[in-house]
């Protein structure tokens, strides 16, 4: 890892391209639970903690090489990283819900907490009861896990950046940790920062040979309990960890896994979309074939992630240091603290006055 000037962006100086692939898969697990096509309930689960477990390893390496005055920039990454693409999904949404659905105070409610990057807090546990006043019928539910991660952007700094000698001991992530997977609260997320600590401080500790066979037995039991269907959560943050460890595999960017990962965020977020299509199509046409109808929503979503990720995506990426002022980095950190601020106030408040 390397540390960075003040006016320079923290990046990974260590490339691992087989994360790539796991982004991509992931998503694609995603994708294929939600559409029945992976009839394991428990799939779609695992493949977001795969995810958080990813995000929080990346994530926490930044961070500890991360100084303050680097922050305002951070955040500004954060934002052209994660808001454009996600903002892109939910006005396509909003845009064929308010074609499709009779506005309610609910539906403006949903659409609120989505907007704010609170959905995760106060939507999914309304989804069973109010499903049919949601935007698209609870189209966008997985937005919940974009909006975890966002809080995560939130949180992680403070301890990490702002307050370093408490927030940099591995006894405070590993309770954390402990208490996240006790209350279910995103677990694998802080266990990926666990481990960038745990490797930060014991720096080569991944090329011994015990602590390979330790993550291989991880990996082992957590697809055992899987097998068992025992303590799945458990299970999951396991095998997630697990898996982020054993593909710590340093080497060149893979040109067919930049591009795969590079569509994940995407076609998880937009997937929704190919089953919207392959819907239509089926409707309006003689098509019944279960097989045939599947090939058209996964290969509608995998185009339009393509689309999003070759137009828009790549292209923030590449302008984002040059777009980069520290007063845009202020401005940032004003946006993602109050948006989500903004959220919890107006959720608080709902949820004590209307139930």
């Amino acid at each position: 890892m390397n540390t960075s000037t003040a006016s320079e962006p923290v990046k990974l100086k260590v490339y691992y391209p087989y994360y790539d692939y796991v982004r991509f898969i992931a998503a694609s697990v995603v994708m294929f639970g939600h559409a029945n096509f992976i009839t394991w309930r428990p799939a779609g689960a695992i493949a977001v903690d795969v995810f958080f477990a990813l995000s929080g390893w990346l994530i926490g390496n930044i961070l500890l090489n991360t100084k303050k005055e680097q922050l305002p920039q951070f955040y500004f990454n954060r934002v052209i990283r994660i808001w454009i693409p996600y903002f892109i999904s939910f006005s396509i949404l909003l845009l064929v819900a308010l074609l499709k659905d009779n506005i309610t105070l609910k539906w403006l409610e949903i659409v609120m907490y989505k907007a704010t990057f609170v959905y995760n807090i106060f939507g999914p546990d309304q989804l069973a009861e109010y499903k049919n006043l949601m935007p698209l019928d609870g189209t966008g539910n997985h937005f919940w896990s974009v909006n975890a991660e966002e809080q995560f952007y939130l949180f992680a700094p403070i301890l990490l950046v702002l307050i370093p000698l408490l927030g940099r001991r591995i006894l405070v992530w590993f309770l954390l940790a402990t208490a996240a997977l006790i209350y279910d609260i995103y677990a694998p997320i802080f266990i990926g920062v666990l481990l960038a600590l745990i490797l930060k401080k014991h720096d080569g500790v991944e090329k011994n040979i015990f602590f390979k066979i330790t993550c291989g037995l991880l990996f082992i039991a957590g697809v055992s309990l899987f097998i068992l269907n025992m303590y799945m959560d458990t299970a999951s943050a396991l095998f997630s960890a697990s898996i982020v460890m054993l593909l710590k595999i340093p080497g060149n960017p893979h040109q067919i896994g930049l591009f795969l990962g590079g569509i994940s965020y995407s076609l998880y977020l937009n997937h929704w979309l190919g089953e919207f299509i392959a819907n239509f199509v089926v409707k309006h046409t003689f098509i019944t074939n279960i097989s045939i109808r599947n090939l058209i929503s996964f290969s509608s979503a995998y185009i339009i992630a393509s689309i999003i990720y070759i137009i828009i995506e790549k292209y923030c990426i590449k302008m984002r240091p040059l777009w980069y002022t520290p007063i845009y980095g202020k401005y940032s950190i004003i946006a993602a603290y109050g948006t989500v601020t903004l959220g919890l106030f107006i959720g608080i408040y709902l949820t004590k006055t209307i139930g």
